[in-house]
């Protein structure tokens, strides 16, 4: 059989295979791949519905977006660069990134 779940889950795949056994992991792994993609393409395919009746408009998208963006280049700077742990990393980096949001909106 085909495993694209431990592709994309990586490691999570492997601990759901030791919970739930070989053949149920496999099948479990598998549902959560697709009810993801399934997920992904609903909310591309209704994102104008979801823009126009969520409240959230286009700023705050960005600001979801750099908030997101800044935070994953800091994480890589400090995991691969500086070699810190990966969760002090992610810690770090969101903990930067929302000082540096703060400063800009609080103090411009």
């Amino acid at each position: 059989m085909i495993d694209i779940a431990s592709l994309v889950l990586g490691s999570f795949q492997d601990t759901i295979v030791t919970a739930f056994g070989p053949t149920f992991g496999w099948i479990m792994g598998h549902i959560i791949v697709l009810l993801s993609i399934v997920s992904v393409l609903w909310v591309i395919k209704n994102r104008n519905h979801i823009l126009k009746e969520s409240g959230w408009g286009y700023s705050n998208l960005q600001d979801v977006t750099v908030i997101l963006l800044l935070t994953g280049f800091q994480y890589i700077i400090y995991v691969n660069l500086l070699e810190f742990p990966e969760t002090a990393s992610l810690g770090l980096g969101l903990f930067v990134t929302m000082s540096l949001r703060w400063h800009i909106l609080v103090l411009e």
